[in-house]
């Protein structure tokens, strides 16, 4: 695997960050209704990003985004929350906007113009429950 130059941050910082999280929530919401972390499977960040990604006919790749943003929600049916925070993944243009067209439908079908993915895994379902960061 070859590095890459991305901020990152020691594995025990992370833990007392997760922790810090669980606990202020704790104070607010049920145990059992706190979200552990979101899976964002790659293949759809993969087709966001070529999405909007040009090449020109000289081989140079051109990204319209900076990146996606994620916005935590929970599903109108999910009346007790047990599992279902999950995140709404939108691109993000080279200003830092978020671009959101108004789809009527965002139904995901062919056609419509929704730019708000719903693509997300909520944890505990899609978890790794020996992950140090699965704080009890």
């Amino acid at each position: 695997m070859k590095p890459i130059s991305v901020p990152t941050i020691p594995l025990n910082d992370a833990i007392i960050r997760v922790t810090r999280f669980r606990d202020e929530l704790v104070k607010q919401v049920p145990e059992m209704n706190i979200p552990r972390a979101i899976l964002i499977p790659i293949y759809d960040l993969m087709a966001i990003v070529e999405k909007y990604t040009s090449v020109d006919d000289n081989g140079n790749i051109t990204y319209s985004i900076e990146g996606v943003r994620a916005y935590f929600d929970i599903k109108i049916t999910d009346e007790l929350l047990p599992n279902d925070i999950t995140a709404l993944v939108v691109p993000v243009d080279l200003k830092g906007n978020d671009i959101i067209t108004n789809s009527i439908t965002g139904l995901g079908n062919p056609g419509d113009d929704s730019e708000i993915y719903d693509f997300t895994k909520p944890c505990p379902d899609q978890c790794d429950p020996e992950s140090p960061l699965y704080v009890p």
